[in-house]
């Protein structure tokens, strides 16, 4: 068998994704030789899914037996509907799958399958801001949940990156229904984001029961300051500038106290969670057609345009208007 190259990385363009359509779903089937069941250009493939199926087929080796290590800028969620003996291919070495194997992987994690005939999944590719929008109806969660939002939050390196579930038949069933009324509701001329919102965090629930079975007393990446967190986030949301004060007033402790533990807690001080929690909220908006660039940095309280617009370049690599550009050619 070829060596596996670890080199490869996808982005969002590789499976769709963009600020219209934060996830999608691609269902594959491999058969012996290694080849997609269901063509690309299929219907019945999944949510605009022929460049995902694009993706899987071209990183095939020659001999078409194995996915080869890679990457990606987005989470991705793999449910294994079938197995015949394939395998799941870490940088740590190789794991049986079998039905009901759900593997959750986040941005930079590596991972691939060997063999790739008889596999058959259906994946969820999450862009990694999408978690913190729902950050108010997330945060109390525990476990696997927790753990991806304070990846999307903190941007924690130390977290593992990539988990392996077992759900039982039942809670897989439970999942296959409602993966399959997504991908039937995207074949609408107007498909519902509500709808695959509502969708993704009911799997989303049911995989993190599953992960919660085996995994209670490893929790622990709950910060005491989540109500801080939350407090920054109404903010920002009501067009306020950071009052650190306030914080420290309304948890009843000093702001010095307040910025040591906030800092111990999540790993960055208050202000530098501000600012690239608020520059998370100006590329939400960015992919918005509402609100001009202007518009923004005046509603996220930039002192004004040109320091939004060098504030956006030096944490995402280009400036917004780039950003915008980026995900309207996505939705063409």
């Amino acid at each position: 068998m070829k060596s596996i190259d670890p080199k490869q990385h996808y982005t969002y363009h590789d499976v769709g994704l963009s600020g219209q359509r934060p996830f999608r779903v691609c269902t594959t089937h491999w058969d012996k030789e290694g080849v997609n069941v269901v063509p690309g250009d299929d219907p019945e493939a999944a949510l605009d899914s022929s460049r995902a199926l694009i993706l899987y087929a071209t990183t095939v080796d020659q001999e078409g037996t194995i996915v080869p290590l890679h990457t990606h800028d987005f989470f991705e969620i793999a449910f294994v509907r079938h197995s015949l003996g394939n395998q799941h291919v870490t940088e740590e070495g190789k794991r049986p799958l079998q039905r009901g194997k759900v593997i959750v992987i986040t941005p930079g994690a590596s991972h691939g399958y060997d063999p790739i005939y008889g596999l058959h999944k259906t994946d969820l590719y999450l862009q990694p801001t999408w978690l913190s929008h729902e950050l108010r109806l997330l945060w109390r969660e525990m476990g696997l949940i927790r753990m991806l939002l304070a990846y999307s939050l903190f941007e924690w390196e130390h977290l593992e990156g990539l988990w392996e579930v077992d759900l039982t038949e039942e809670e897989l069933r439970i999942c296959e229904m409602d993966l399959d009324f997504i991908i039937e509701e995207a074949r609408a001329s107007q498909p519902s984001m509500a709808l695959f919102s509502g969708c993704f965090l009911k799997l989303l629930a049911i995989i993190n029961k599953a992960y919660m079975r085996n995994h209670e007393l490893e929790d622990i990446t709950a910060p005491p300051m989540w109500d801080v967190v939350v407090r920054i986030d109404r903010m920002i949301e009501n067009g306020e500038m950071l009052n650190i004060d306030l914080l420290a007033e309304n948890c009843h402790i000093s702001r010095r106290n307040l910025d040591r533990l906030f800092t111990r807690d999540t790993g960055r001080s208050i202000m530098q969670y501000y600012r690239n929690r608020r520059l998370q909220h100006a590329a939400r908006l960015l992919t918005e057609p509402t609100y001009t660039i202007k518009e923004i940095a005046y509603y996220l309280n930039y002192s004004d345009t040109a320091h939004f617009v060098r504030s956006f370049k030096d944490k995402m690599g280009i400036t917004p208007g780039e950003y915008r550009n980026q995900h309207e050619s996505m939705n063409t």
